[in-house]
């Protein structure tokens, strides 16, 4: 009797597992409190990039001083660049950046700083680059190359991408879906894999604003 009570229960625990296993992961809620992420779940993918919630949470909010004082973009254009720019990221890895603009050069205390200007001065030619985390610099019109569900802002794509490095991501080339991925170079493509996520989370953690309450960054202040 002792022996069909313990197989029953080993048959009840085993069916269990199973079951946890089959079963998908829920989708991350848009309360900012869950530590699960998207990429397991194609529904939450899909949500994340109609813009219902973020990718992954909690959300990862950064600082981030645009300096526009050489740029030749309209603030308009300039606020849905970065609106594109900040959906790349919350959208897919659940970080976005709290934006100010500045006509100066004076570089702020924490997250990150990044120069919009109708050309890179170093190196020339280049449509961005990133030399530390207040030294980033993205080219107002990028010259990029087509790439399945592009873009919609040249510069939206070529900010991100540099903000990737600062999030410590490397450049992804000569793979079959590189096109399509942010971290290619020289594309209009800003879909990220699940590596890139983990990594950028990781170092977006501790380069965020401590209160992770809040699910989304607010409005673009461009000056």
């Amino acid at each position: 009797m002792n022996a069909i009570r313990i197989g029953a229960v080993l048959l009840l625990l085993i069916s269990t597992a199973l079951e946890r296993v089959q079963t998908p992961a829920p989708s991350s809620s848009i309360s900012g409190t869950s530590g699960g992420g998207a990429s397991g779940n194609p529904a939450a993918v899909a949500a994340g990039r109609a813009g219902l919630f973020p990718g992954r949470t909690p959300v990862y909010r950064i600082n981030l001083r645009v300096h526009n004082g050489r740029s030749a973009l309209l603030a308009d254009d300039l606020r849905s660049s970065l609106e594109e720019m900040n959906f790349i990221w919350w959208s897919q890895a659940g970080v976005c950046f709290e934006i100010k603009s500045t006509k100066d050069n004076a570089t702020a205390a924490d997250g990150f700083d990044i120069w919009f200007v109708p050309d890179v001065p170093d190196p020339i030619g280049v449509n961005g680059v990133y030399k530390g985390d207040h030294d980033i610099w993205s080219r107002d019109d990028p010259r990029l190359m087509p790439a399945p569900d592009p873009v919609t802002h040249r510069a939206a794509r070529t900010s991100a991408h540099e903000l990737g490095h600062g999030l410590t991501l490397s450049h992804y080339n000569g793979y079959p879906d590189s096109a399509a991925d942010l971290m290619s170079s020289g594309t209009l493509g800003w879909h990220l894999q699940d590596f890139q996520i983990q990594a950028a989370r990781t170092r977006a953690q501790r380069k965020a604003i401590p209160d992770t309450t809040p699910t989304t960054c607010g409005e673009a202040r461009i000056n």
